[in-house]
């Protein structure tokens, strides 16, 4: 093969693996640098405690705009819900002023273990009561799941810029660096404001 042949070869490859590349990204609903896709959940939605009762009212993704968000979206499942335990234990122990960061955790109820919702929705009013600040979502449907295309069974984490722009998004459990990234993130946004 000559160099031309080899070069144009070359090109050619190169040009394709970039629009792969970029056709992937640009299927990705959660991509770092775009906006949080909207997402209402009206089916059962954002858990209130009024008067010592529970009730649901209809939680929309862009209620948090104008704040950091942490967005934690998994699996009504205990098994999912330690996979972000070492991302809410650094956020609660990082101290960050009071309405300056909004947690928002999202329960998809259509993956859970059958015979579970109960308990489910049992342990997310006993949550709401320990913690009142914190917005907790029964996802019903799985809503979420299917219109931010995540992963069954799992957990996901976005966090949300003060714009609403996606700064970070990751399925599964972060890591350290992971963590850091995030708590240095929303330490930066809540400076500046």
């Amino acid at each position: 093969m000559t160099d031309v042949a080899e070069q144009c070869l070359r090109l050619l490859l190169g040009v394709s693996l970039l629009l792969a590349l970029s056709t992937a990204q640009a299927n990705a609903p959660l991509a770092p640098g775009q906006p949080l896709p909207p997402l209402l959940i009206e089916d059962q939605g954002e858990l209130l405690l009024e008067n010592g009762r529970r009730h649901f009212q209809p939680w929309h993704s862009d209620s948090g705009l104008g704040q950091p968000q942490v967005i934690q979206y998994m699996a009504a499942r205990i098994s999912t819900s330690k996979l972000n335990e070492p991302l809410t234990d650094a956020l609660q122990a990082a101290g960050f002023p009071p309405g300056q960061l909004r947690v928002t955790t999202i329960l998809n109820l259509a993956d859970a273990a059958w015979g579970t919702r109960g308990f489910v929705l049992g342990e997310l009013e006993s949550n709401k009561k320990k913690h009142p600040e914190a917005v907790l979502v029964a996802d019903e449907a799985g809503a979420g799941l299917s219109h931010w295309q995540l992963a069954e069974k799992n957990s996901a984490i976005a966090v949300i810029a003060p714009d609403g722009a996606i700064a970070l998004f990751h399925e599964g459990p972060l890591d350290k660096a992971g963590i850091d990234q995030v708590l240095t993130m929303i330490q930066g946004w809540i400076d500046t404001q």
